[in-house]
């Protein structure tokens, strides 16, 4: 079910719900999106989830359909938003899986709110911000104000996705431009990408993250390499996985995968 939230500074926020069947013994998972992506990227694994947990994705600020508001974007303003959504939809803890920026937002969330996060699965993200990754950001910037979203997109793709999944679906590569295009505000984009070379570097965070983590990455992953992801699970203790073959996009390019291999991790019982 789509629904919307207003935040306190009155910035409107778009989610939707799968399993909320009116059982609230169900534990909770909150799907946070990665740039340019919206709650509709975790339709695959909210249907798979629902039977277990009740599952929230939404659009953070500036993304998807919800308003960027009237504040200046930064990683503890999604952290805030998030919390704001939780407490609206009366969620006490939650699991949190999070792709590359929102991964970043459940890093945070988990550190600055211990009591209301439950297990994290990350996904594309490392422990720190490498300069391609920097570079990229401002390059895609540069795309955006020069050529537009369409432009911006096709630029992004052979980034994000990795050689195998791009040389398959070659003939789908123009949709998924068009998708990219659609659910994109050309204002909105550039503020979250502008915001996204302020964040401090994920390791900052990890080191007051302490519930059970999951760190996933793909072996062919520009943006976040192996050993800077292998690094941040370190840090906080993580199972670490790799999937071969697979680029920064591993929800979407690996997905079946990745929906069994949340709902095994989701699924484990509290350590002892």
């Amino acid at each position: 079910m789509r629904s919307t939230h207003t935040t306190t500074d009155g910035c409107r926020l778009v989610y939707e719900t799968h399993g909320f069947d009116g059982s609230g013994d169900k534990p909770a998972v909150a799907f946070l999106n990665g740039t340019t992506q919206s709650a509709l990227m975790w339709r695959p694994q909210a249907l798979f989830l629902k039977k277990d947990f009740r599952v929230v994705c939404y659009d953070g600020r500036a993304q998807g359909k919800s308003d960027p508001g009237k504040r200046t974007l930064s990683l503890d303003l999604h952290v805030e938003d998030l919390f704001s959504l939780l407490s609206f939809l009366q969620i006490d803890k939650a699991h949190l899986v999070g792709q590359s920026h929102g991964a970043q937002v459940a890093l945070a969330f988990a550190g600055r709110h211990p009591h209301r996060a439950a297990r994290l699965v990350l996904c594309g993200i490392g422990a720190q911000t490498g300069s391609r990754t920097r570079s990229l950001i401002r390059s895609w910037i540069e795309i955006l104000n020069r050529g537009g979203l369409t432009a911006m997109a096709w630029a992004m793709l052979p980034v994000i996705l990795g050689e195998n999944y791009l040389r398959s679906n070659q003939r789908i590569l123009p949709k998924m431009v068009e998708a990219v295009a659609a659910r994109n505000r050309k204002a909105c984009l550039l503020t979250h990408l502008e915001a996204l070379l302020s964040y401090p570097p994920p390791s900052v965070h990890a080191a007051g993250v302490c519930q059970p983590c999951l760190v996933l990455s793909g072996s062919d992953d520009l943006l976040s390499p192996l050993a800077s992801a292998q690094r941040l699970s370190q840090i906080i203790a993580a199972e670490y996985k790799v999937f071969e073959r697979i680029g920064h996009s591993l929800p979407v390019e690996a997905a079946a995968r990745f929906s069994r291999r949340c709902l095994q991790f989701l699924s484990e019982p509290p350590a002892s």
